[in-house]
């Protein structure tokens, strides 16, 4: 496993209700147990869930699993994202969440992939928090990261990717 990195709340942008993460990141094996590849605030320790935002990997295989949380829901999210990802393959993942428009969405090499809407847009709202932001706790590399304080538009998604995209 990568040692990772911690980036203090003080030196993010700040956020008021929508953010946007993007990354190019390669896997050189599968983890036995979940592993984080980003994740904002605490792990449940310490009286539960406060990941806004939060991108896993499933064990064995590292399925995508995004996750937030919300004012209902400590761990809302996808429960999984495709296949999983191939080892050795350079990938640029770009994750936006919106209080706002109540939604987050999931990109892959530029391609919307999947998405988790916000059913009771009245009544739930997404927690955000001023925890540290932890990256890249998984056995790879990762690059190019940035945090945005807005949600990526499409366009800007892939604008971002054909300016980051993996060579491999």
């Amino acid at each position: 496993m990568s040692e990772g990195k911690t980036v203090q709340h003080s030196e993010l942008p700040e956020v008021d209700d929508e953010l946007s993460v993007s990354l190019r990141m390669r896997l050189k094996s599968h983890h036995s147990g979940w592993v984080t590849v980003f994740r904002k605030g605490t792990s449940g320790e310490e009286g539960g869930f406060m990941r806004t935002p939060g991108l896993f990997l499933h064990a064995n295989n590292s399925k995508l699993h995004p996750r937030f949380t919300g004012n209902w829901e400590g761990n809302a999210g996808i429960g999984a994202v495709g296949d999983g990802l191939l080892l050795n393959k350079w990938y640029h993942i770009t994750y936006t969440l919106s209080d706002r428009e109540k939604r987050m969405d999931i990109y892959i090499n530029g391609v919307w992939t999947a998405f988790y809407a916000i059913e009771n847009v009245q009544m739930h709202k997404v927690k955000f928090n001023d925890g540290p932001l932890y990256i890249g706790w998984f056995d790879g590399e990762i690059g190019y990261f940035r945090y945005f304080n807005w949600r990526l538009s499409a366009d800007e998604v892939m604008k971002n990717y054909l300016n980051h995209r993996p060579f491999c």
